[in-house]
């Protein structure tokens, strides 16, 4: 498996960069729809809250909370067929086959509806593990009086959304290959591809997470230390530490796209090597470029 990251690292590295980045502008872009609706609706809210609010008002905030909440949760399902898209695109450079820009929209124009009942349950599954992780959060925090008195800080929001990214990666692990399932086995249902991934990983866990370790590389290591100093780095310092920290910043970000990009070659390299359906090959030759069906 080693070898055969390596080698599509260097044959590839560039276009998978360039494809997480196109990826994380459209999901950015996107991301602005439910974020204006749900600024909006708290705004209305405060509103309401206000003496003797109107009848309407209170209609009107529920249904922009509705609003909100619809547009979010179909912009998750948005995302998770991009996704499958970018799975698409990285595992066809394993397999060297011909890659657009246009296999990240593929789920779209093929309309392949395992892929959009895929991303459904996916977002289903991720709405209802959020609303669990945000009432054990707060129990936890009730019942040891952390943030005590400052339930709105910046710290305690940013504590918040730490562990939940930590939830939803680990969450995320035994359902890694469903996306490749889906392209890789035409027939396979999406129930069944669900299961699948997790019989593909089920007792060896630790050496997927170790390959996926090893192939995000020295770039992982960049983030972390990078997020360390910025972290540490004090705040309102002037305007040269304040041109340290953005270039700082702009650095750590080039770096979580480098592990990205190495991630999601490294997950189909490993997905095609479990089933069987990967061979070494020690040369860099390109054959030439086969046509989807």
């Amino acid at each position: 498996m080693h070898v055969i990251f390596n080698q599509c690292m260097r044959l590839n590295f560039s276009k998978a960069l360039f494809t997480v980045f196109l990826f994380t502008i459209i999901e950015m872009l996107l991301s602005t729809i439910p974020f204006y609706f749900a600024m909006g609706t708290s705004s209305a809210a405060s509103s309401a809250s206000a003496p003797a609010p109107a009848p309407a008002a209170g209609a009107h905030t529920l249904f922009g909370a509705v609003l909100s909440f619809v547009l979010t949760a179909a912009f998750i399902i948005f995302v998770f067929m991009m996704l499958y898209g970018m799975f698409c695109v990285t595992a066809r450079m394993v397999q060297k086959k011909n890659v657009t820009v246009g296999w990240l929209f593929i789920a779209f124009r093929k309309k392949d509806k395992r892929v959009l009942v895929s991303s459904i349950l996916f977002t289903v599954f991720y709405i209802l593990l959020a609303f669990l992780t945000g009432i054990l959060f707060n129990l936890v925090v009730d019942k040891t009086g952390a943030f005590e008195g400052a339930k709105n800080s910046s710290s305690y929001i940013m504590c918040f959304f730490m562990i939940m990214a930590l939830v939803f990666i680990v969450s995320f692990i035994p359902f890694s290959f469903v996306h490749l399932i889906l392209y890789y086995f035409k027939e396979t249902k999406v129930f069944a591809s669900f299961a699948l991934s997790v019989r593909i990983l089920w007792g060896q866990v630790l050496h997927y997470l170790g390959f996926v370790i090893y192939a995000a590389g020295t770039s992982l290591i960049s983030v972390i230390l990078l997020s360390l100093v910025l972290f540490f780095i004090p705040k309102n310092m002037g305007t040269s530490v304040g041109i340290v920290t953005m270039f700082l910043s702009i650095l750590r970000l080039f770096e979580y796209y480098k592990v990205l990009s190495r991630v999601l070659l490294a997950l189909p390299i490993y997905f095609f090597f479990t089933i069987g359906a990967i061979q070494v090959s020690q040369s860099d030759y390109l054959p030439p470029s086969e046509s989807e069906k």
